[in-house]
């Protein structure tokens, strides 16, 4: 049986970086476990730049592993890779540092998944851990109890703190009306759609660069394909364990595409029909 959901990220080993391989076990095993809890049928897709490490590890992760043959690796163009290769009617791209908790791993086996829709969720970012615990439940705990960050739709702001920025809010729905505004806001973590819609924005813009916004392009296209915008809130909810890690900068050029299509309300479609497949 083909899987309701296929859970779409990228891996490249960090040899110096000590919870490199942790977190990318926690992302399968969360997924695996928290879907056989709620009987969703789902899939760990993985696409990893060769020579690689995961298929080499002695207790192989529960997830198909995507080799990425060439150079250079790019986090969105792996992205596309994935979501090619991806068996699910709905596909979900993510980051190998997030964990989805009960309740939302819950709603995806709920059967309240419909196409032509976006979902969206905001991302708690969790304090730094140096040993990652024995359990998913406990690594849970953990992040419901360390919450650093909340990265909303608008902005980041503290746990138990209201984000209250009216004139910001009102200004981005003037720029976006008629259609909703993006939650563009670490979308990288957590962009989930059905593949026909993956398909139609022909996925992240394959250009060589690893300027900031490239996730941004997906939430955008899709807003501006007339594609509905879903956010989750609590209980549902997405963690993200914080590490040590060098930003990338914005691209420029990203940013004027993002500007054309608020500007022409309408998706901005660089890729060909052959998107995610000349790399794969």
């Amino acid at each position: 049986m083909a899987p309701l959901v296929s859970f779409v990220t990228y891996y490249r080993h960090y040899a110096d970086t000590p919870t490199s391989l942790d977190r990318i076990r926690f992302f399968a095993k969360s997924v695996k476990e928290l879907s056989e809890e709620h009987g969703l049928e789902s899939e760990v897709v993985i696409v990893e730049p060769q020579p690689g490490v995961l298929s080499e590890m002695p207790a192989p992760l529960d997830a198909r592993i995507i080799p990425y043959p060439k150079t250079p690796f790019l986090g969105h163009l792996a992205f596309n890779v994935g979501v090619k290769h991806a068996m699910g009617e709905f596909i979900v791209v993510s980051s190998r540092d997030s964990l989805f908790n009960s309740e939302l791993i819950g709603f995806l086996a709920s059967g309240k998944l419909k196409p032509h829709t976006l979902y969206r969720i905001d991302r708690r970012d969790v304090k730094e851990l140096e040993k990652y615990p024995d359990s998913v439940s406990e690594l849970l705990r953990y992040c419901s109890e360390n919450v650093q960050r909340i990265n909303g739709i608008w902005d980041a702001y503290l746990p138990r703190k209201i984000w209250a920025r009216p004139a910001v809010s009102l200004l981005m729905r003037v720029l976006f009306f008629p259609y909703q505004v993006p939650h563009s806001n670490a979308c990288g973590d957590f962009t989930l759609m059905h593949r026909d819609d993956w398909d139609r924005i022909r996925g992240y813009p394959q250009v060589i660069s690893a300027g900031l916004h490239l996730d941004s392009f997906a939430v955008y296209s899709a807003i501006f394909s007339g594609v509905k915008q879903v956010i989750l809130g609590d209980p549902l909810r997405l963690y993200h364990v914080n590490h040590p890690r060098t930003e990338p900068a914005p691209s420029e050029n990203i940013m004027d595409c993002l500007k054309m299509m608020r500007f022409a309300k309408r998706p901005l479609v660089l890729n060909d029909e052959q998107w995610g497949n000349d790399i794969a």
